[in-house]
């Protein structure tokens, strides 16, 4: 085990709030990490060298004895062992004679804060395997990898068949603070009792799945006051419930689908719900689709028309008032007659009837499309993109 530079200032920090000796911690080179005398800090210390070498302790008893090595002053030099190799040694200064009992408290301390980040380490291992394995799920879930990949989730007691909500939190921080932050956000939503797991996706994406007990909104005002204390910018995708490992998988789609069409369409709020936004997602999916081409041209057909302009602002109203003809004709200032006869020669024209359901579903998507590429100010758009 390396034994890192915050780890050996928390041990010196620690040992000599408790036995008031100065304390060093030297590693597995013989080079002093930290150190309650700064000064002394990246020097080679001989005595922990030959401590490295051995496995024993080894004491200085006084300064005509330290004269005879570099770096060394009197004390005691003990070895921590980890897997039965020296991974640091621990100097406590001053007369062994006198300092052996404190010593030994500052030797436990540095032992017990050594197998804290063991375990620590260990726990934060299998997490990020955790985490992989389950992004390569997602990516592979179809194939043979995948359900390998799977298997290997559940060896680890990864449970993906009870009912979950997945909620994906998409985060922006500068990378300065990102390990920080994440770190901060990973401890803590593990915490929260209505958590089943917590996987970090990539650097700036956090997945967590639910449980379907309890209230949801309760929960994620409670993510939202977590994400607040730590970050200002984040949104939250909410998926649907979801029982099997593919299930799983696809409600995730869902939920990342909802924050790449929320933070577009309605910038301003911070969760989305994919219930709420599956309409305006499915669109998103259209706009890459095939079919894309085929619904825009529908309205390109109708401003073929001599009247073109005017049956498409009639249509949008018409498709704003959710196909209410009082309402349409009130809001366009025009007789009902008249509204009739325009929608009359749309379907005329493009052989789609606004007053049956499914023909006014495939007008509001060619209306959709067609602004998407053109944009012109509409409610009913505006509200779908």
């Amino acid at each position: 085990m390396v034994i890192t530079t915050a780890l050996a200032n928390e041990i010196v920090s620690r040992a000599m709030a408790i036995i008031h000796h100065n304390v060093n911690v030297i590693d597995h080179h013989g080079q002093i990490i930290a150190s309650g005398e700064p000064y002394r800090v990246g020097e080679q210390h001989e005595i922990a060298r030959e401590v490295i070498r051995s496995g024993k302790r080894i004491n200085i008893h006084n300064a005509a004895e330290a004269a005879r090595f570099k770096n060394v002053h009197p004390g005691i030099n003990h070895p921590i062992l980890v897997d039965d190799k020296v991974a640091m040694v621990i100097g406590i200064s001053g007369d062994p004679a006198v300092i052996s009992r404190y010593a030994e408290l500052a030797i436990l301390t540095a032992e017990l804060l050594v197998r804290q980040a063991l375990e620590m380490r260990e726990v934060n291992w299998r997490q990020r395997l955790r985490d992989t394995l389950f992004s390569q799920y997602l990516e592979h879930a179809g194939r043979n990898a995948g359900q390998e990949t799977l298997r290997r989730l559940e060896d680890l007691g990864f449970a993906l068949h009870t009912p979950l909500v997945p909620v994906v939190v998409a985060i922006e921080v500068a990378q300065q603070h990102l390990s920080d932050v994440l770190g901060t956000l990973l401890r803590e939503f593990s915490q929260l009792s209505a958590v089943s797991e917590v996987i970090l996706l990539g650097s700036h994406e956090v997945l967590l799945l639910c449980s379907v007990k309890g209230e949801q909104e309760a929960l994620l005002e409670h993510i939202g006051f977590i994400l607040s204390n730590q970050i200002s910018h984040y949104h939250i995708g909410v998926g649907v419930t979801a029982g099997s490992a593919p299930d799983i998988r696809e409600a995730i789609q869902f939920a990342r689908s909802v924050i790449e069409v929320g933070r577009r369409v309605q910038p301003q709020r911070q969760i989305y719900y994919f219930r709420e936004m599956a309409v305006l997602c499915l669109f998103r999916v259209l706009e890459n689709s095939y079919m894309f081409t085929f619904f825009n041209n529908n309205v390109r057909q109708l401003l073929a028309h001599d009247s073109g302009e005017v049956l498409l602002d009639t249509l949008d109203c018409f498709i704003a008032n959710n196909g209410e003809a009082g309402k349409t004709s009130q809001q366009l200032g025009i007789h009902r007659n008249t509204l009739a006869y325009r929608l009359q020669q749309i379907k005329k024209q493009l052989h789609l009837d606004p007053m049956v359901f499914t023909d006014l579903v495939q007008l509001s998507v060619s209306v959709h499309c067609y602004r998407r590429q053109c944009p012109r100010q509409s409610e009913w758009i505006d509200t779908l993109s």
